[in-house]
């Protein structure tokens, strides 16, 4: 065989083992006890009867409990829904959890986690549930009883407009709305509410009723 024909076969044979490594459905009652294995990635469906593990996932997740290694690109549904990437999509359920970190922007999270705890790297979209927290950069809407964000290009507000603790260890750009708000800098906004705190450049370090800067 000339070395064109082992370029050919070593393409064929890489494309067969990538094609190997994606599936349409899986199964899974607890990982390993599971079809297919971990190894691939899922395009399409996957139910998680207790718990289920791939790698990236695109489509519609089910289950208990069901982890996505690297990215996650669908609607989530179950109990507690694991994404060790970037997620692209919704995540409903008790614990909603995309544990990149990454301060790159580019590879933020975008869509809606809906639950009682919910954690992102760099997020943009909706954050709703009882604890949400952003580890980076947020932009968008967390609505909460804590909110919590490095910096923030959007709001913080706490249940029933009011009721809440807004956190932001960085920058705000927008607005914060709850019993006890704390920004490290207001680049441009209001906090309204019982205690608000702006440690670096508010209109004063503490007040009640309404703190900002513009």
């Amino acid at each position: 065989m000339d070395l064109r024909g082992m370029a050919a076969a070593l393409c064929v044979l890489a494309a067969g083992a990538t094609f190997a490594e994606t599936t349409p459905v899986m199964v899974s009652l607890v990982t390993p006890v599971q079809a297919p294995s971990s190894e691939y990635d899922v395009t399409g469906f996957r139910l998680s009867l207790i718990y289920g593990d791939c790698r990236d996932f695109t489509g519609l997740d089910l289950g208990i409990a069901q982890r996505a290694a690297g990215d996650f690109t669908g609607i989530a549904l179950g109990g507690v829904n694991i994404a060790g990437g970037c997620i692209r999509g919704g995540q409903v359920g008790l614990v909603n959890w995309g544990s990149s970190a990454e301060a790159d922007w580019a590879r933020r999270s975008t869509g809606a986690q809906i639950g009682v705890l919910n954690y992102a790297g760099s997020f943009c979209g909706l954050q709703d549930g009882f604890v949400n927290v952003s580890g980076d950069q947020f932009a968008g809407l967390q609505s909460g009883f804590v909110n919590c964000a490095a910096d923030v290009r959007g709001m913080q507000c706490g249940y029933y407009l009011a009721f809440g603790v807004n956190v932001a260890s960085g920058a705000v750009r927008g607005c914060q709305l709850g019993i006890v708000n704390y920004a490290e800098t207001m680049e441009c906004g209001l906090q309204i509410g019982i205690v608000n705190i702006i440690a670096k450049n508010g209109w004063l370090p503490v007040l009640p009723i309404v703190n900002g800067h513009f």
